[in-house]
């Protein structure tokens, strides 16, 4: 069996059961795929991909995730790596960052600097009816109507300041979500802002307290790290000689 034949065969069966190993969240323009529990499940076990040889299966992955280099056909990618904890860990070492790769795969890409040497094209949608804001990959130049849905935000007006509150699921734009990964705040003018991580983003960060701070329900963005607000940068416009900034 080729090795082509062997990707066409993988794509086949783990594309269907992909959907057991995430949960697909709708509405009628937003679609989020969410990584779920990563467990074997019953169907996997009785394949002929359970007992292939480490070496053999390290290199199917390996040409997977090589040929599949954009969206849409980058979610075969996610999917192998969503089969089991073994396929994961292979996934992981083969996947590299996307500033070394320039490529999107994981939720954890959004977090990551990007490439120099390429650039990735994104939009943004904005409802003006709910303050809410939406993040996408431009997959096709010629429209912005296929694009993949990356985040969404909402924003909350203070007295003396505007939130943007960050989610990887635009039907659930809360900090006390599972999705909530953390938040843009302007000043009242809206030339300074800073932004917050919902998790540490080094070993001795310290949690920064605000006002927003209270509304941490007892949900979890982790199981051992609590939703908190990690300060990462502050950005700061200026207004030159024309007045514009």
């Amino acid at each position: 069996m080729s090795f082509r034949s062997i990707l066409q065969d993988m794509k086949g069966e783990f594309g269907s059961k992909s959907r057991k190993g995430f949960d697909f969240r709708r509405s009628r323009t937003h679609q989020v795929v969410q990584d779920s529990t990563l467990a074997p499940y019953d169907a996997f076990k009785q394949s002929c991909w359970a007992n292939m040889p480490p070496e053999l299966l390290r290199d199917v992955l390996m040409r997977i995730e090589a040929s599949e280099a954009q969206w849409p056909p980058r979610k075969h990618v996610v999917a192998c790596a969503g089969v089991c904890r073994n396929w994961r860990e292979i996934m992981k070492e083969i996947v590299r960052t996307l500033e070394v790769s320039g490529k999107l795969t994981f939720p954890i890409s959004l977090k990551q600097p990007g490439s120099r040497g390429s650039l990735l094209q994104c939009y943004i949608k904005r409802n003006r009816s709910n303050q809410m804001y939406y993040l996408y990959l431009g997959i096709n130049q010629a429209s912005n109507d296929d694009g993949k849905f990356l985040l969404a935000a909402r924003r909350c007006r203070r007295p003396t300041c505007t939130d943007y509150i960050i989610s990887f699921n635009c039907d659930d734009v809360s900090r006390g979500g599972s999705t909530y990964i953390g938040k843009l705040r302007s000043n009242f003018l809206g030339t300074k802002f800073t932004i917050y991580d919902a998790q540490p983003p080094n070993a001795g960060a310290k949690v920064t307290k605000c006002l927003s701070s209270r509304l941490v329900t007892t949900k979890q963005v982790s199981p051992r790290v609590p939703a908190g607000n990690f300060l990462v940068a502050h950005i700061a416009y200026e207004s030159n000689v024309l007045g514009s900034r």
